[in-house]
C-alpha cells in the first residue's frame, strides 16, 4: 500500500513510523524541516489528569494515549538507534493562594473517585517535596503516573525509525490540494503531482489550508504559544515537571528547564514576543524565585492546531474516499502521539475502526474515533 503523510510534526511522524513499520510505502511531506511547527515548541509534558475535566472524550484519549507511551517511546529508541530523553516522574502542581488550593483539592477528589494515585501535600510539606517552590505555597498536587519526554529527540527517532522501514521525506514541499476517488486519491504540491493508495493530513495548523475536494475547510485554527528555554542556575532546581497558576516548568538533564506557555489568538504569526516573555517570566519567578537568576537561552514560538469543542480530528473521512485527517490535537499532540499512530494504523492497514490495539476491546476504536469524527467537525465547521 502507498500512503502519502502530509506534515512531520510529531503526529505526522509518529503515523508515518507507525505505517512504515506494518509494510505500508509511506511517503511524508513537509513544507519545512521536521519537528519545526508546534512540535519545536512543545516543552513535552505529558500529564492528561492535569487541566482535566471528568470523563471527557479527550481524558479517555489522553489516558489510553499514556498508557501507550513507554513501548512507543521504547520502539522509537530501537527502531531508530537514537536516545530518547523521557521521564515518568510524575507532575506537581502548586497552589499559590488558596482559591487555587481549593480547586487543586476538588481536582484531588474526583481523581481518588476515579481510582487515580495522587497526592496532596501541605505548605510546609509541599516544600519538603519540592525544594525549589515559592515559599507562600499553599500546598501540592502530586500525579505520579505523568511525565515528559525530549520532543526534538522524539520527532527525529520517529522519522529515523520510519526511513530505516522505508519511508522517505521530501522537504520543504507543500502540500496544496488532494483529489481523492475510490482507487486512491491525488496531491499537487506546487508543480509536483503525488498518487497515493491513501492520503494522511497532518498538518498541525496548516492543515486546513490543504483543500480536500468534497470537504469543507477544516475548522481548525492556529494558537500561538510561547516557550522559555532557560539555564538553571539556584541551588535548588525542581526534580519533575512544576505547574502553577500561571506557567509550567519541565526540568531537562543537562540543567536547563523549559517554562511554557501563553495561549494567544495570533493568526499565523510565529514571532516571539516582549509581552510573552514577560507574563512567562513573571508567573515562573512567582512559582520557583530562583528563575529570577537563571539564564534565558531561547524564547519560541509554535502553532497548535485547535478546534472550537477542543477534540481533534482524526479519522477517514465519509466525504473524500481514501483521505485521513490527523489534526486538531491542540496543547496535547504530544500526548495523543501513540494512540493516534495506532487509529491511522488501524484505519488504513487494517480498514477497520474498531481494530484492536494493544489489547483494546472491539468497538472502542469506532467509539473514539467517533468522538472525533472529522466530517462531524468539519460540518459543524461550515455553521460557524
Amino acid at each position: 500500500m502507498n500512503v502519502l503523510v502530509i506534515g512531520a510534526g510529531v503526529i505526522g511522524a509518529s503515523i508515518a513510523n507507525s505505517l512504515a513499520r506494518r509494510g505500508a510505502s509511506v511517503t511524508v511531506l513537509d513544507m519545512r524541516s521536521p519537528g519545526r511547527g508546534a512540535s519545536w515548541a512543545s516543552a513535552g509534558l505529558l500529564a492528561p489528569y492535569t487541566e482535566a475535566e471528568e470523563e471527557t472524550p479527550l481524558l479517555r484519549m489522553g489516558i489510553r494515549s499514556l498508557s501507550l507511551f513507554d513501548d512507543f517511546v521504547a520502539n522509537a529508541q530501537a527502531a531508530s538507534g537514537r536516545s530518547i530523553e523521557y521521564a515518568r516522574t510524575g507532575t506537581f502542581e502548586i497552589a499559590l493562594t488558596d482559591e487555587d488550593a481549593a480547586h487543586l483539592l476538588g481536582v484531588k477528589s474526583w481523581l481518588d473517585r476515579a481510582g487515580v494515585a495522587c497526592e496532596w501535600s501541605e505548605g510546609a510539606a509541599a516544600r519538603d517535596f519540592e525544594p525549589a517552590i515559592a515559599p507562600q505555597v499553599r500546598g501540592g498536587l502530586f500525579i505520579p503516573a505523568h511525565g515528559f519526554v525530549g520532543v526534538g529527540s522524539l520527532v527525529s527517532a520517529l522519522l529515523h525509525a520510519a526511513r530505516f522501514a522505508g519511508a522517505t521525506l521530501e522537504s520543504p514541499v507543500e502540500a496544496v490540494d488532494v483529489t481523492s476517488n475510490r482507487s486512491g486519491a491525488i496531491v499537487r504540491a506546487g508543480d509536483r503531482r503525488y498518487e497515493a493508495d491513501r492520503v494522511v493530513i497532518a498538518a498541525g495548523s496548516w492543515s486546513r489550508r490543504v483543500r480536500v475536494a468534497g470537504v469543507a475547510q477544516l475548522p481548525v485554527r492556529p494558537v500561538r504559544g510561547q516557550l522559555l528555554h532557560l539555564r538553571w542556575t539556584a541551588a535548588a532546581r525542581p526534580a519533575r515537571p512544576v505547574w502553577g497558576p500561571g506557567c509550567y516548568t519541565v526540568p531537562w538533564s543537562d540543567g536547563t528547564l523549559l517554562v511554557g506557555a501563553t495561549v494567544e489568538e495570533a493568526g499565523f504569526d510565529e514571532s516571539t514576543t516582549v509581552a510573552g516573555v514577560q507574563s512567562l517570566t513573571s508567573a515562573v519567578t512567582a512559582m520557583l524565585p530562583g528563575a529570577a537568576t537563571a539564564t534565558l537561552l531561547d524564547a519560541r514560538a509554535g502553532l497548535r492546531p485547535a478546534t472550537a469543542d477542543g477534540l481533534p480530528i482524526i479519522g477517514m473521512s465519509r466525504s473524500a474516499p481514501n483521505v485521513m485527517f490527523a489534526t486538531g490535537h491542540f496543547r496535547n499532540g504530544i500526548l495523543l502521539a501513540p494512540l493516534t499512530a495506532a487509529m491511522a494504523e488501524a484505519a488504513i492497514i487494517n480498514r477497520r475502526m474498531d481494530g484492536q490495539i494493544e489489547g483494546q476491546k472491539d468497538g472502542q476504536m469506532d467509539a473514539m474515533m467517533a468522538e472525533t469524527s472529522p466530517d462531524r467537525l468539519v460540518n459543524a465547521g461550515g455553521s460557524r
